[in-house]
């Protein structure tokens, strides 16, 4: 009689790693439908907006992107001297912090390869179960990054950042802040690069 083989599978768990395309950057225009905007990419440092890759739910290019209804946006989105169809340099990034507030970001690229290559690359690393089962040294230096993108005028971090992003107990947050030693009054700001 052979002996049965337990039905565990290995599975390779990889690091996340960030490709060198990523790491350069490309230039993306952001669409609004609801607002009627455009905006264009990268912003300024101050106004910095950051999603949490972990929230991404799925990445679309192609058809099953989402493309303006009205036809005034899309002839705004289809000028100048892009390359490729329309709906093959739209990318659609879903994200969703629970099963009811599902959100659409809508961006459009310069060139279809450029949208299908930022679409599997973003897809992968906002699937990578690793990512989603940081060990604690990694919480805290994802929350320390999180913090340090988003400086004040000045380039401090602004106390309310920091009980947003920890608590929605506020007391406990500046609590934990005092007993560090730390400045904890909700007008306060930190300098960051003093503290890591």
């Amino acid at each position: 009689m052979a002996s049965a083989q337990p039905g565990v599978h290995a599975l390779k768990l990889q690091p996340p790693s960030v490709s060198q395309t990523l790491r350069n950057g490309s230039n993306f225009i952001k669409w609004d439908e609801v607002r009627n905007q455009i905006c264009l990419y990268p912003l300024s440092k101050l106004e910095t907006e950051l999603l949490d890759l972990t929230l991404v739910k799925d990445v679309r290019t192609g058809r099953s992107s989402k493309t303006p209804k009205e036809a005034k946006l899309r002839e705004l989105l289809d000028v100048g001297n892009l390359v490729g169809r329309l709906e093959n340099r739209m990318v659609t990034v879903v994200t969703a912090s629970d099963l009811v507030n599902v959100n659409q970001l809508n961006f459009i690229a310069t060139q279809e390869e450029e949208a299908k290559v930022w679409c599997e690359e973003v897809f992968s690393l906002s699937s990578n179960l690793l990512s989603h089962n940081l060990n604690r040294d990694h919480s805290l230096l994802k929350a320390y990054v999180k913090l340090t993108l988003q400086p004040n005028a000045e380039g401090r971090i602004p106390v309310k950042n920091i009980v947003r992003l920890f608590s929605s107990d506020r007391k406990r947050v500046e609590n934990a802040l005092e007993n560090c030693k730390l400045p904890y009054g909700r007008v306060i700001t930190l300098n960051h690069s003093f503290y890591y």
